[in-house]
């Protein structure tokens, strides 16, 4: 079944269960009001009544003149005039009957005689007829603000006269009317309600199939501001991630086979010169040729780790380290073809000042080689390197900054994207895959600090990298680690 069947059943099911449980009640609540109702208005009545009562109990000192006596309860009503039969009629003789004889009851059981009872203050029985079983409404009897009885009105909970019949129909057909008026208007409203809950589903199923189909130019225009308005919002979003992605995923792919067409070519173009004959073999040759297969070798190592961080698959072994101690053995390796490039390298630290951070020595072995490597591919010669650690509020911040030349402003955020190169001074010409500071980024996120590129008072480019010190806790675990 669809799910526009199903809200529509759900909706009208749930509205009609309502409207016949409202009526229900409302049938219920009508009859029992209008019982209530009816009583009130005959205790309205009963002023004459009420008056013969309060007589009687003061001329024989309480309500001892009715209790065993039906014939004085009886005559009391006949006088009172209570009986609806008769309101108009003049009031019984009884002079027809034999002494001590009660005046005769109407068989109507709707007759006041049959319903009407007398009660003391405790509301103790005193007179009429009255069954055990039966429940009564009670109206004060009153004696100079004092109560001294009670008048209790059979409570049947029936109606009985053909006028009060045909009330009580008039309002049931009135609420069946007005319930069927109102099933309608729901079944309009929740044909309504449907449509409009379904509109922006559909509309995001439509979305969902064109993206299967790799179409992710698809948006979905939902104008609601509910939760549905909320999740079109989010699936357009998606889908303008999803696109960025797709064009990333392809510049990607087209970039690497770039960078590996242009070193495999450059290897075959020297093999195939000394298949022909073009060229000898000489220690000169293998030394180019096993330069350009180092270069290879290290493009694929570091497109594999790459991969390896972004499938969450990099080995990471996160530990106390001297931050320093990793940087000035990196600086060792690199002295020779410092010097060779006449690049100086000024340091600004001092081992003994800094505490040490939760790091791979390894990775982070990587980060400053390809920062160094970054000097000594694009500094001039002459050049400066200046070198700078220090604490800064919670965390250490390395700064590495070489002289000219620079990196234009507004390449200044894009040099840690993958395969970047800056198109100026800074080019292809001379060297480098555009892959280093990537993966520098990386593994600085994965060390929880963070990497920056400035412009250099020395005319180059200066980067300022942060890493949080070694919290209390980290602390604690390590020292029990150590035990």
């Amino acid at each position: 079944m669809k799910l526009k069947y199903k809200i529509f059943i759900t909706l009208t099911l749930t509205a009609c269960l309502t409207l016949l449980l409202t009526i229900g009640v409302m049938q219920l609540s009508i009859r029992k009001n209008f019982v209530e109702f009816l009583n009130d208005v005959e205790f309205g009545k009963q002023s004459k009544m009420l008056n013969l009562l309060k007589e009687s109990y003061e001329q024989n000192v309480g309500w001892g003149a009715f209790q065993g006596n039906p014939l004085a309860w009886h005559t009391l009503l006949a006088q009172s005039r209570i009986d609806d039969r008769s309101n108009h009629s003049p009031p019984p003789r009884f002079h027809d009957r034999r002494e001590n004889e009660p005046p005769p009851i109407p068989n109507d059981p709707g007759s006041l005689h049959r319903r009407l009872c007398l009660f003391d203050a405790d509301k103790n029985y005193v007179a009429g007829k009255c069954r055990e079983d039966s429940s009564f409404d009670y109206h004060p009897v009153l004696l100079s603000g004092r109560t001294i009885g009670w008048l209790g009105l059979e409570n049947s909970g029936e109606i009985r006269t053909p006028l009060e019949l045909a009330f009580l129909k008039k309002q049931t057909r009135a609420f069946y009317i007005i319930g069927f008026g109102i099933l309608l208007l729901l079944l309009l409203i929740s044909s309504i309600v449907s449509r409009h809950v379904l509109s922006p589903i559909r509309a995001l199923a439509r979305g969902t199939r064109a993206m299967g189909q790799y179409d992710f130019d698809t948006r979905v225009s939902v104008k609601s501001s509910d939760e549905l308005g909320s999740l079109a919002a989010d699936f357009n979003s998606m889908a303008q991630t999803l696109k960025q992605y797709e064009t990333m995923r392809k510049n990607w792919l087209s970039d690497i086979s770039h960078e590996l067409r242009t070193p495999v070519a450059v290897i075959r173009s020297k093999i195939e010169a000394l298949q022909d004959g073009i060229r000898e073999l000489t220690p000169k040759l293998l030394d180019s040729l096993h330069k350009d297969i180092l270069e290879l070798g290290k493009l694929i190592d570091d497109l594999h780790r790459i991969s390896l961080m972004d499938s969450e698959n990099l080995s990471v072994n996160l530990k106390p380290v001297s931050l320093l101690s990793v940087f000035d053995r990196t600086i060792d390796t690199f002295l020779i073809r410092f010097e060779q490039q006449r690049i100086e390298i000024l340091k600004d630290w001092n081992s003994g000042d800094l505490p040490d951070i939760l790091g791979d020595s390894v990775l982070l072995g990587r980060v400053f080689s390809n920062l160094l490597e970054n000097t000594l591919k694009y500094t001039n010669s002459p050049g400066t390197l200046k070198l700078g650690c220090q604490i800064k509020n919670k965390s250490v911040l390395v700064e590495i900054e070489d002289s000219s030349p620079g990196v234009p402003g507004d390449n200044l955020e894009s040099i840690f994207e993958r395969l970047y190169r800056v198109e100026r001074s800074r080019n292809r010409a001379l060297g480098g895959s555009g892959l280093g500071l990537s993966m520098s980024r990386e593994i600085i996120t994965l060390h929880k600090g963070m990497i920056t590129a400035h412009h250099s008072s020395l005319g180059g480019l200066k980067i300022e990298i942060e890493f949080p010190l070694i919290t209390n806790g980290q602390k604690k675990i390590k020292n029990e680690c150590d035990k």
